[in-house]
């Protein structure tokens, strides 16, 4: 039986992906492998608009999350923390353990963080040095207003450093232009590669604090090691990288950017409307009520009476592979990613496949309105700059 990838990480490859890590192995101190990292670098700028470096750390988004922390947080450093899920606390316990004092804030799941409750948690707190925030919360499938976050902060903010593991090739992401000092983010979301890459993208104000700053409580995640490979004529790094992890990445990009970023965020949007107006059809609700919060790239749908999980296996047996709910959701709700290339037959397959799902489990759907779902899909105006 086939089988059918549809978790919010990893994600399926593309025939282009998979073969690019079949190649020759480069050694990490050869001209090839440094022309390979500048083409990817070269790649990743032009994806975040921005002339500034961008670090490939060897491990997972957490891993790019605590290279953030271990460089910009520490004893005696103040973090203000605005969590609507799992990857917020995951961010916020990361630079606890650095040694830093966390100021918490919490938004319900299925909330998005709203730009007056970051003004107003930076305004209590005038005195920290940092400001964590989740910009795509893969638990909850909610994408929070960056943009209009950042430019809600007073004058005088924090450091700011968003986890971007589940937002960058999805949405755009534009952190130099929107104020943004650090983001973390992966390759085996939204840039359609396979695990193994942990981004960081640092702002002038980020590096010039990591160069008058405190040292990293950590030699492999020591950013300023990565960013000394950036000052050569031919890029290097520090440590020994996964090599066919890189050309697999640098294939993903060439796609995006022969698709062309706009039309994919476009893409993706439009995936998203259509499908929540397939589950909605059937008298599913989605944990995200408000429709201009909705990630383009991940869905949070409700089972009720706790019964997500039966119909997570009654899929499992179909051959789709889903994700179930994180912390306090667990049961209540299941999670359907669409990172990559998923079209009008995945929406067809996803929605058919839950109906039936539903009704195996004993839970009555009605029948997907297929006529209204494949109008929002055909739509040509769905806006890629702003929120669903």
């Amino acid at each position: 039986m086939k089988r059918y990838l549809f978790t919010p990480g990893p994600v399926p490859l593309d025939g282009r992906v998979s073969s690019a890590m079949a190649r020759p192995v480069a050694g990490h101190r050869s001209r090839e492998f440094s022309t390979l990292l500048l083409r990817v670098q070269n790649r990743l700028r032009d994806l975040l608009r921005s002339t500034e470096p961008v670090p490939l750390v060897p491990g997972s988004g957490t891993g790019a999350l605590e290279a953030l922390a271990v460089n910009f947080t520490g004893p005696g450093s103040k973090v203000i923390s605005l969590s609507c899920g799992v990857f917020g606390e995951r961010f916020r316990e990361i630079a606890r353990r650095s040694g830093a004092e966390v100021v918490s804030f919490d938004i319900e799941p299925g909330k998005p963080c709203l730009p007056e409750d970051v003004r107003d948690a930076c305004m209590i707190h005038p005195d920290a040095d940092v400001l964590l925030l989740t910009h795509n919360e893969t638990s909850t499938g909610v994408c929070n207003p960056l943009e209009e976050i950042c430019r809600a902060l007073p004058k005088e903010r924090p450091l700011v450093l968003v986890d971007a593991v589940s937002s960058l090739g999805v949405v755009p992401l534009y952190p130099e232009k929107w104020g943004v000092d650090a983001i973390a983010s992966c390759s085996q979301k939204g840039l359609m590669a396979p695990p193994g890459l942990g981004i960081c993208w640092l702002s002038p104000r980020a590096r010039e604090v990591l160069s008058k700053g405190r040292e990293a409580s950590s030699v492999f995640f020591d950013l300023k090691a990565f960013l000394k490979g950036f000052e050569k004529e031919m890029p290097s790094v520090p440590y020994t990288p996964p090599v066919t992890v890189i050309y697999a990445l640098d294939a993903a990009l060439e796609g995006i950017f022969n698709e062309g970023a706009q039309k994919r965020f476009a893409a993706r949007r439009r995936f998203a409307l259509a499908l929540a107006e397939g589950f909605e059809s059937m008298g599913l609700e989605l944990l995200v009520g408000q429709k201009e919060y909705r990630s383009p790239g991940v869905t949070a749908v409700k089972i009720p009476e706790m019964r997500a999980e039966s119909v997570r296996e009654a899929l499992d047996g179909m051959g789709l592979e889903t994700a179930g709910g994180q912390g306090k959701l667990n049961g209540h709700i299941f999670r359907v990613g669409h990172f990559t290339w998923e079209g009008w037959p995945e929406i067809c397959l996803i929605l058919g496949s839950v109906w039936a799902a539903c009704r195996e489990v004993g839970i009555s759907l009605r029948e997907p309105d297929l006529k209204n779902v494949r109008e929002v899909y055909e739509r040509e105006d769905t806006p890629c700059g702003k929120s669903l």
